[in-house]
């Protein structure tokens, strides 16, 4: 019955949808393995591809609102205009997510301080000649008018300009009526990066993958950040979710970077798609069925599921109440 929730909110419209937050949702999604200048990367193209997928199958996301740079397209200039055509594009109740999987760099400024920048494809040493500085990042959130913005960026560097998120004041959701319309409600600016200063990415063959975009992965597709099961994930759980569990992963070689680059909190959520729902719990419920039959009940279910005339889930109900 647990798992057949959310189905049941969605057929009563309990549940609080995208369209009901969000007028429209943009993103910028940017992957580079073949650098010019500095050492090549193996997944950030494949990273950037899944997320790609993730957001237009699994959270609703329209796909020609989602700009690809990868590899050779990925050049200061082209990502700067695509901040420009974000910034002019995006109305007041949208939000605009942008995922950069590639190079980080950190330099020393003179009174103490670093400042982070991310490297295009043509990046170099000359950091502040040829790469995106964190300032951009800052410049972009002022200009454009969206609601959200979540930046996740799966690269290692300092000088993280943002209000951490670790003790702040929020709102209980146990506790606090319609809550994700109250912190969805304000201006929010947030970002999650896979580490801090002199930490590598860490990417491995038997993932596939870098450890922060893995677990960016296993977070929102299979619903693993979902830390109070309420249905939602918000850029916040996201972060503490990444915080955890790359530097599980990487043995302790890189820990995320979460926080809001204003003092304003509202928070980027990530709605699941209706039909992702539904599907997903089906298959969860049909599998807690099957651990549930005898052998012959199960070859039973098994023949059923095979000609299946599209009311496999009123069946799986039946069984799974009497």
């Amino acid at each position: 019955m647990y798992k057949l929730l959310p189905i049941l909110l969605f057929a009563y419209g309990l549940a609080v949808t995208t369209d009901e937050i969000y007028d429209n949702s943009y993103a910028l999604i940017i992957g580079i393995d073949k650098y010019e200048n500095v050492q090549p990367l193996n997944y950030a193209v494949k990273d950037a591809e899944s997320i790609q997928d993730i957001l237009v199958n699994t959270f609703n996301f329209p796909e020609g609102n989602i700009t690809l740079l990868k590899n050779e397209e990925a050049n200061k200039q082209a990502i700067l205009k695509a901040f420009s055509d974000l910034a002019k594009t995006a109305e007041d109740n949208d939000r605009v997510l942008i995922y950069f999987a590639g190079h980080g760099k950190t330099l020393e400024l003179t009174e103490g301080g670093e400042r982070g920048y991310l490297l295009p494809v043509d990046g170099n040493e000359d950091l502040y000649l040829s790469s995106i500085g964190m300032d951009e990042l800052e410049k972009l959130s002022e200009m454009s008018r969206a609601k959200h913005m979540l930046y996740l960026v799966d690269a290692c560097y300092g000088g993280l300009a943002a209000i951490s998120s670790r003790g702040s004041r929020g709102l209980d959701v146990t506790s606090t009526p319609n809550y994700i319309e109250k912190i969805t409600r304000n201006r929010g600016v947030q970002i999650i990066t896979a580490g801090g200063k002199d930490e590598e990415v860490q990417e491995k063959a038997k993932w596939g993958a870098s450890a922060f975009t893995l677990n960016l992965k296993r977070g929102l597709k299979d619903r693993n950040a979902d830390m109070n099961s309420d249905g939602y994930i918000t850029a916040n759980e996201l972060g503490m979710f990444l915080s955890e569990k790359v530097t599980i992963d990487s043995d302790n070689q890189q820990t995320p970077q979460y926080g809001r680059m204003t003092s304003q909190e509202g928070e980027f959520v990530f709605v699941y798609s209706e039909n992702t729902i539904i599907n997903q719990n089906v298959e969860d419920t049909s599998a807690d069925v099957k651990l549930d039959l005898v052998p012959s009940d199960k070859e039973e279910l098994k023949s059923q599921e095979s000609s299946d005339d599209g009311t496999i889930l009123e069946r799986i109900q039946r069984s799974k109440w009497r």
